[in-house]
């Protein structure tokens, strides 16, 4: 598998790997495999979804070989530590010893590029396709539930942001994904795809701050359109960093799903205790994000559904910009599961 900071470049070499070796290649969306005209037959994109199931264990591998950093998939993460039985090979740069929950059986210390061709020429023997088969059907039914589900719902789904900045960035293009529900909106939602769009976010230990400012730092290195998906709170936590757009004349689209809150908290067990939740948890701002735009010079859009989003973002305009979708955050809550059981339900049927 290959996680965040493990494609880029090698993108190529680690699907030929996977290639070779017959197995499939589960790839992060900050990966930078899942789109892009490298061969994706490989390429699985729609896991986070089917690995929830208890009948995942049917799929376990007797050896996972994993590039960069852990995944951002909960259930990935869930699905590989129930592994036991496997040889888990950790391929990461001189320095960084990515494995919090401990799997690593074997290390490799090395380039992604560089391990993964000579990988590739070691390879030999013969390949389990059924197994490969399996991976692959699963993926490619879930993928479809969830693009059905993402299309046909109701209310301003905030899965869909990410269907619809795949299909109007052009090609080139970055995609910031801000932490908490955007990344892993980001993970379920971004479909393998030939168009080459590159994936980034700023994880670690920072949470939600700062993620403006990142977001401008990729822009002034001018690599091309960046879009930048992000909740309210991530916004309000950073909203001086839109200073440094004005000052420096950058230019970005901030693309804003504005929940009244902060929505990752719901999936978590603090949701249970619902006398405290809503103001130590959830913690809506309640901010003109409007009034905000003006004070730092920003253009503001409130857009009524993601159908226009396309429209805006097709405006040749110049600095930052605001397009704000305001959701339902328990609407979206009961959404996203809805949309992750109908994948699952489709990969197992």
């Amino acid at each position: 598998m290959a996680g965040p900071e493990s494609g880029g470049l090698p993108a190529g070499a680690i699907a030929e790997l996977a290639e070779a070796l017959g197995a499939p290649l589960l790839a992060d969306p900050l990966s930078g495999l899942r789109t892009g005209p490298h061969d994706r037959t490989n390429v699985l994109d729609a896991y986070d979804a089917y690995l929830r199931d208890p009948r995942a264990g049917s799929l376990a591998p007797d050896c996972v070989l994993r590039f960069g950093a852990a995944p951002t998939s909960k259930a990935l993460n869930q699905f590989l530590a129930r592994a036991t039985d496997a040889a888990h090979v950790l391929c990461d740069l001189p320095g960084s010893n990515r494995d919090p929950d401990a799997l690593t059986t074997h290390r490799l210390t090395a380039d992604a590029r560089l391990a993964a061709l000579a990988l590739r020429e070691a390879v030999s023997g013969e390949r389990d396709g059924a197994w490969l088969d399996e991976w692959r059907e699963r993926d490619a039914r879930a993928r479809r539930a969830l693009g059905e589900y993402t299309l046909a719902a109701p209310d301003p789904f905030e899965g869909r942001a990410v269907a619809e900045l795949q299909r109007a960035l052009p090609a080139g293009a970055t995609i910031f994904a801000g932490n908490s529900m955007p990344v892993r909106d980001v993970d379920s939602f971004l479909a393998s795809d030939e168009k080459p769009l590159s994936v980034v976010s700023n994880r670690g230990a920072n949470g939600i701050d700062g993620v403006v400012s990142s977001a401008l730092g990729h822009a002034a290195a001018g690599l091309g359109p960046v879009a930048l998906l992000i909740g309210d709170l991530s916004l309000y936590h950073d909203l001086n960093g839109l200073w440094a757009g004005r000052r420096h004349g950058l230019d970005l689209t901030v693309v804003l799903v504005n929940n009244a809150g902060s929505a990752i908290f719901h999936y978590l067990p603090q949701a249970a205790h619902e006398h405290v939740f809503e103001e130590w948890f959830a913690t809506p701002s309640d901010i003109d994000f409007a009034a905000a735009a003006r004070a730092y010079g920003a253009g503001h859009w409130l857009l009524d559904d993601w159908n226009e989003l396309s429209e805006v973002l097709a405006r040749a305009e110049q600095g930052v910009r605001i397009v704000e979708v305001r959701t339902d955050r328990m609407r979206n809550i009961e959404m996203h599961r809805e949309a992750w059981a109908k994948a699952s339900e489709a990969a197992w049927a």
